[in-house]
């Protein structure tokens, strides 16, 4: 078992916030992931890209203005990300593509990482099937990160059952179709699905794609072990980063509202992980 898995073990709850690193800057990502901090168990930091297959219209608007307003640097990614979790001290996950982990070299990208405080990485382009698959996750399981593998709505049992032995951290199950934002609705048998890939890949399951809302988080909080939420902290971002000690405070609220809405659950255990 390895650090997030014994980290996300010891927790009660757990509620993972995202930022897109470099919207509007590298440093006020910093200021926002401060806000941020105390409501926060992990955080997930997204790495601009230009192609976001997987990302809804706020999230693919925030990665333009980071690649507009400076320019792509994966040791700026990597410092800026070292300064946030000296001022966090929890665990950082990235999500990012492909392209640019391999542009940067897999060896160095995931050792620089680790040092600056990554402990786990979803790659959305990244299928567990595919033979890059196999020596990504060497490399990573090497330097102590766990590579996140998400499943969806239409993901069989079997295709479930098959992932076990490179299931490490956690799963980010998506609880809708689609690309990420904020929704009012989601599948019918959200639940009756994460209790599933509980029981079969005895790991700790979150929930993301979709929740903004406290009752939200609250209701899917009951049968998952963490709510992922990046949507709507980067609408507050997009509509009030130009008055920064604002912005932060409205970070600083919503994220503590929907941290205080968690169902606690205590003595959770999976063998895998």
């Amino acid at each position: 078992m390895n650090e997030l898995s014994k980290y996300i073990l010891k927790k009660d709850s757990i509620f993972m916030p995202y930022i897109s690193l470099g919207d509007p800057s590298y440093d006020l990502s910093i200021k926002w992931a401060e806000a941020i901090s105390p409501n926060c168990d992990i955080l997930e930091l997204g790495i601009p890209f230009s192609d976001p297959v997987a990302d809804g219209p706020v999230i693919q608007k925030s990665y333009k203005r980071a690649l507009d307003n400076q320019i792509f640097s994966m040791e700026t990614i990597l410092e800026t990300t070292k300064k946030i979790y000296e001022i966090i001290q929890k665990p950082i996950v990235y999500i990012t593509y492909l392209n640019p982990v391999i542009s940067y070299g897999l060896e160095n990208f995931f050792k620089n990482a680790y040092n600056s405080g990554v402990r786990g990485i979803v790659i959305p382009d990244l299928p567990f099937d595919t033979k890059e698959y196999l020596s990504i996750f060497t490399i990573s399981q090497k330097n102590n990160i766990s590579i996140i593998n998400l499943i969806t709505p239409a993901s069989s049992k079997e295709r479930i059952k098959s992932m076990k032995k490179y299931s490490t951290g956690f799963i980010y199950y998506v609880t809708s179709f689609g690309v990420t934002g904020s929704r009012s609705d989601f599948d019918s048998k959200i639940e009756e699905r994460i209790k599933m890939v509980k029981d079969v890949l005895k790991i700790p399951v979150f929930a993301g794609f979709g929740i903004s809302e406290a009752e939200q988080a609250k209701k899917i909080s009951a049968y998952s072990d963490g709510i992922i939420i990046g949507s709507k902290i980067q609408k507050i971002i997009e509509e009030e980063s130009k008055d920064p000690t604002l912005c932060s405070l409205k970070l600083s609220q919503y994220t503590q509202e929907i941290k205080n809405s968690l169902i606690v659950k205590k003595n959770r255990n999976y063998e895998n992980g």
